[in-house]
């Protein structure tokens, strides 16, 4: 690994930034240590639109759950039964008028005559948590050949990310290690105990942050009949980004001459 930022310091006489947490009578060193650790993903998030299109608004509506129920039913007979869980996010449900009758300036149209309205349009916006996150391109491959529109794999994430921050600490805590005993030999000392070590993230929480918004609430769809699944025409593999954690913490070391 090579660290974004090496910092060394051998003190030798007191100094006024150390003199409230430091012995000023024993020499010591302040370093920096980074770390990094990466793990692959769990899950990966997908996103695409749903479409339905009708005479009226309630055709509209009905035609967009039918198309969702397709789909959920075609999701549940892919290969290695992925474990999804779908979340809604935007909805809307538009008027469909002559192109003659469409303005850019959002005046009202007439409900009757040759601006009536044609037709309606429903969309909405679906979100699905895919896991393992290797089969989400076969999702996403899926959710396009039956009409799905702006697909788009985002990134990923871990289940426990506990394991994977303590990999990133231990590594941050080796490299300030490695750093402080380079020093010391380089001067002709020998490094010592840990005399205060400082994780730099205690220096930027000043409270308890507010707690994230609430995740949009699960579909349920409405009972609009069984629908026989479809198979998988193009497979897709896709691979999300490996999920990322950093750490950063400064140690003092005593050092004997």
């Amino acid at each position: 690994m090579r660290p974004m930022l090496l910092a060394g310091l051998l003190v030798l006489a007191p100094s006024p930034l150390f003199a409230q947490v430091l012995d000023p009578a024993k020499p010591t060193i302040t370093v920096i240590g980074d770390g990094r650790a990466e793990a692959p993903a769990d899950f990966a998030w997908l996103s695409f639109n749903l479409r339905g299109e009708g005479a009226t608004s309630p055709e509209a509506v009905t035609a967009l759950t039918t198309a969702r129920r397709k789909l959920e039913a075609s999701f549940k007979a892919l290969p290695g039964k992925p474990a999804l869980e779908s979340r809604d996010g935007t909805m809307s449900i538009r008027e469909v008028r002559p192109k003659a009758c469409q303005n850019n300036y959002g005046a009202p149209n007439l409900s009757t005559g040759e601006c009536a309205v044609i037709g309606s349009v429903a969309m909405a916006n679906v979100q699905v948590k895919v896991t393992p996150a290797k089969q989400v391109g076969d999702v996403a491959s899926l959710a396009a050949q039956l009409g799905a529109a702006d697909v788009n794999v985002s990134n990923g994430g871990l289940i426990d990310n506990q394991v994977l921050e303590d990999k990133a600490m231990r590594a941050a805590i080796a490299d300030a290690q490695r750093q402080a005993k380079l020093i010391a030999d380089a001067s002709g000392r020998t490094l010592g105990s840990i005399q205060r070590i400082q994780d730099s993230q205690a220096n930027v929480v000043n409270g308890v942050p507010a707690p994230p918004p609430p995740p949009p609430p699960a579909y349920e769809a409405q009972d609009v009949g069984a629908f026989t699944a479809a198979r998988l025409a193009a497979p897709l593999t896709v691979t999300p980004p490996p999920i990322t954690r950093t750490a950063r913490v400064t140690v003092t070391y005593n050092i004997v001459p």
